[in-house]
Formats: C-alpha cells, structure tokens, sequence
C-alpha cells in the first residue's frame, strides 16, 4: 500500500485462499481519495486503469517502494499464477501519468516473497531483506527440493544511479544494479527471516521486528525484547534491547513509523496458524520502549494486512480475517486510529495533514497568475468555439436557402443566341434617333432657364429648389426601354430605343414672388412644355399662363 499524489492505494494480492490460480490473484489496483473525507464502512474504492498498453503484473505477497523523485512505485518479488515467468524488466507504475510500464531495471534477483523492502531516499536505492523462495516465485522451478529457499543477505536494488552514486562517491553503480552489501553478514538468528516487518529510521537505519526463521524444520519466531537494526551506510548490524510492553511472538503483522515511534497492529502466530491478533504497541526509539495502547472500537484480528501513517492516523486495511464466529475471510473496509485521541474512528478528515505527506506538493499551485492564464486561455476557447459554431450554422442556412432554378442547356443556348443577335443586328428605326437630339437639346435650353433666373434681379438672392433632382437629372440622362415593333415580330428583333423622362423644376424670386415651373410635356415624348409665371400681387394670387414650346433639332 501506498500513499501518492493524494491517493491512498493498494496493488495486486489475491483472495484468501492459499492456491497460486491466475482466479485468486486480483489483476487490479484500487485507491481511495485521501485528500477528502473517508468513511470506515464501505470506502469509496476506485479500480483504476492504466493510461497505457501496459497493465500491472499479477503478483501477491510482495512489497512495493515508492520514489517521491522520480515519482514511480517499484513492486518486487511476490508470487505469481500458475503458468506466468519471471519478466526480463521490473513493471513499475508512474504516479504523475498513472501508467505501468516496463522500466529499464533488469529483473536479475531471484524473486521471492514474505520478505521485506524499504527506500534510502538520499540515495534512491531498494533495501531488501529476507523471504523465501518456492516454485510460485522462481519461474517454476522447484528449488531445493520443493522445500523452497531462503535469503539470508541484504540486497541492494538501484533505482536511481545518478543520486547512488553522487551519495556513494567511490561507486560507479548502473540503473538496475544489484549490489551485495560486503560489510559485516546478517546475524545467525535471523538468517533466512520471514514474515517479519521493516522500518527505515532517518533514511539509515533499518529496523527488523519479529518475523520466524527455521531451525530443525521449525518455526522459531523473533521476540520484540532485542531487535536487530541494520546501518544501510555502513553496512553493518546491532542489536538493541527494548522494555516496557513487550508485544508477545507474532508472524505477519504491519509496522509503520510516525515521528520517532514504530507502531505495530495484528498478526498471528505461525505455530498454529489459528493464534490471530488485533492489537496496537508503540516503540518510541529514543528510550526503545514498548507500550501497549488502547485499542477501542478495534477491527477484527488479522494478519497480511497493510497499514500506512497519513498524519495524525494509522491506516489498516485488507488481510486474512478471523472473525468472532469462527470464520475467516477478507474485508474492504478502511480503519482509522487516530494517534491523538487513541482510539479507532469512523471518519478520516484530511485536516492538518500536510501536502508532503498527501504527496501533493509536486502539483502546480493555484496563484491569481495562474487563474488569470486559465481564464484568458478559458476565453480563446468560448471565442473559437463560437466562431466555429457560426461558421457551421452559416455554412447551414446556406444550404437550406431557396436557390434559383438553374436553366437547362437548351434555355442557356437560346439566351445567348438571343443577346449575341441584338446586339449586332442593325437597326431600322431611325426616327428614335430624332428623339436623342431632341432630348439633349431640351437640356441645354434648361440650362439656359435656369441661369436667367439666376440673374432675374439685381440684389435679389433668388433659391433654386430641388437642385438635387437637376443633377439626378443629368446623371440619368437617358432611360432604356425595349420596344416592340410588331406583334408578329420575333424577338429577337426587338430593339433598344431612348426616351427622355424630364422632371419638375422650380425656381423663386423670394422679393418678386415670382415662381418659374418647368414641367414635362403631356403631348408628345419630344416636345417639353413650360408654364411660365408672370409676377403677381403681395395675396399670392397667381395668373398661370401656359404657352407650349417646341423643341426642334
């Protein structure tokens, strides 16, 4: 089990039976969120899936580490299903992608399992200690005649050889290494131990407690009043003797540390296998004594189980079972002792624990900066997105839109032929021609009237009305109409002809009162009448007198 990037989880094992079937071993990892509340009764479990091809291997009984550095959980040993070998490269899973995948450490070990792992930090090397070996962990061999075997030595897996050998100045250490410590040997009595527990004090000292050994194809287990402590510096082995609330012999059990203190919970005696427990002691290493704490409100005993300090809290999960009604089985539900108050709770709150502990504090913290790049890029994208979506509902109402009946081949043709022909087909009505002359004359004499009325009176400022609709009329001067001849003309002999379309004009003498109208004619399209008025009286009574004039060429 282990803590990262906020989450608590467990990897592999397999059900409580005894058989290595690829159907008792779960092919999954599952955590809890631990930066929120947890329930005791029926955790949130979460089955998580690998990010990528790679999938974790089956495995049970075996240890992890985990590299807060390099931010990967490296599993060793354990044992596997029937008919599954040993991988050419340890599996190790990423926490920052959350994917296994197949490192570049040569599995060279023997693999074994009931043993032990712990991480130097300052060097990024695996500690290992002990185990045993049998046909489940060997590729299928069966050594030492089905007996299995033992490991007596420690072992040194290197993770990361840049840290090993800056830390390590006289080696020369390659990724993957499996270095034997060369210093004082392990002590006879604890040769070939398993089942037992280790704990990393100040990233140097190793700390062995219980576990069994063979002696005379028996099991002798370790007693908790002298324990071997291992310097992974020097190499070198001691022993130190403990008081106080001596635990009584026990196999299989969990150990974590918390500050100074070592506390251990469960487990069960290998003699008979029907011995389990559910008790808590605490070692404060500054003096090496025992103490026996208060257990209210304990889980049932167990042993096999895992169980991490996070804060304040113990954290005991999973194991082998044995409940009051003479059963054994296994159990999901997560328990929390709380340190403090020295009991099991309910309900584990995240508050006061730190983001070091969480493994938290390698994400990206939330500054005003950082909120002020998350909404500008928030609002690039709200601004493509809505680009987008207009482009695409133009691009439908495009499609939607009515389109003009597109002509057949044949209406195209007889379009064509029908503009070519009138077009350069001479034309035979010349007497229109007349009535171009007539209209550009009639201009020039509306010119002429419209600047003596300019000059009508000497200072008098005289208005010109509607100059707007004289220069409309010199714009257009002329408006095409198509004609028809004949009724029985085709028609493709129709010809373009001019008329002349000439407004009214106005033009006041604001001291005479007198007001000149220029209308167009009523009688014939080349003939343009002018009605002319003649000065009348302060009432504005107005003598019309019309008289026609003719326009001639």
């Amino acid at each position: 089990m282990e803590i990262f990037d906020g989450q608590m989880c467990v990897f592999g094992g397999k059900s409580v039976s005894t058989s290595v079937n690829i159907d008792d071993f779960l092919l999954d990892y599952r955590c809890v969120d631990v930066t929120k509340t947890v329930e005791q009764a029926q955790p949130k479990w979460k089955l998580q899936n690998s990010a990528s091809q790679f999938a974790m291997p089956p495995l049970a009984q075996h240890t992890t580490v985990y590299d807060r550095v390099n931010h990967v959980i490296v599993p060793f040993g354990g044992q596997s299903p029937n008919g599954f070998s040993k991988a050419i490269n340890l599996a190790v899973y990423c926490s920052m992608f959350q994917a296994w995948g197949a490192s570049n450490v040569l599995d060279r070990d023997i693999r074994r399992y009931v043993h032990t792992s712990v991480l130097q930090d300052k060097t990024g090397d695996m500690i290992i200690f002990g185990g045993a070996s049998d046909p489940t962990t060997a590729d299928g061999q069966d050594l030492n005649a089905g007996n299995g075997e033992r490991w007596f030595d420690v072992n040194r897996l290197v993770l990361d050889d840049a840290r090993h050998n800056a830390y390590n100045t006289s080696s020369n250490a390659t990724l993957g290494s499996i270095l034997k410590d060369d210093g004082q040997g392990t002590p006879d009595v604890i040769r070939g131990v398993i089942h037992h527990s280790s704990v990393l004090l100040n990233d140097t000292l190793m700390v062995v407690l219980g576990g069994d050994v063979y002696v005379n194809e028996s099991a002798v287990m370790q007693p908790f009043d002298l324990l071997h402590i291992y310097n992974v510096d020097t190499m070198k082995w001691h022993t130190q003797e403990c008081t106080g609330d001596i635990p009584p012999l026990r196999c299989a059990f969990s150990a974590s540390q918390h500050e100074r203190h070592i506390y251990i919970f469960g487990g069960v005696n290998v003699n008979d296998w029907s011995t389990f427990f559910n008790d808590l002691y605490e070692l404060d290493t500054l003096t090496w004594t025992w103490r026996k704490m208060p257990t209210p409100n304990a889980p049932s005993p167990r042993y096999a189980h895992q169980m991490k300090t996070l804060g304040k809290y113990l954290i005991v999960t999973h194991g082998f079972i044995y409940y009051e009604d003479g059963t054994n089985g296994g159990d999901e539900d997560i328990y929390f002792y709380d340190l403090q108050k020295e009991t099991f709770v309910t309900r584990y709150s995240p508050s006061g624990i730190s983001k070091r502990e969480l493994d938290t504090e390698w994400r990206v913290q939330r500054t005003g900066a950082t909120d002020a790049v998350s909404a500008v890029c928030l609002l690039l994208v709200v601004l493509v997105a809505l680009i987008a979506v207009y482009y695409m509902l133009s691009m439908l109402f495009t499609r939607l839109r009515p389109r003009p009946r597109r002509q057949s081949r044949g209406e195209g043709i007889l379009s064509f032929v029908e503009s070519y022909t009138e077009t350069f087909r001479p034309s035979t009505h010349h007497a229109r021609a007349s009535q171009d002359t007539a209209m550009f004359a009639t201009e020039t004499k509306l010119a002429g009237l419209n600047a003596r009325s300019h000059s009508m009176s000497e200072g008098t400022t005289t208005i010109i009305e509607n100059e707007q609709q004289t220069n409309a009329l010199r714009e257009s001067k002329r408006h095409a109409r198509i004609l028809d001849e004949d009724a029985a003309t085709p028609y493709v002999s129709r010809k373009l002809t001019l008329s002349a379309r000439i407004p009214t004009y106005s033009s006041r003498r604001n001291s005479a009162h007198q007001t000149v109208h220029f209308t167009p004619s009523t009688q014939s399209e080349d003939i343009i009448e002018l009605n002319t008025l003649s000065s009348h009286s302060d009432d504005d009574s107005l003598d019309e007198i019309r008289s026609p004039l003719a326009i001639t060429n």
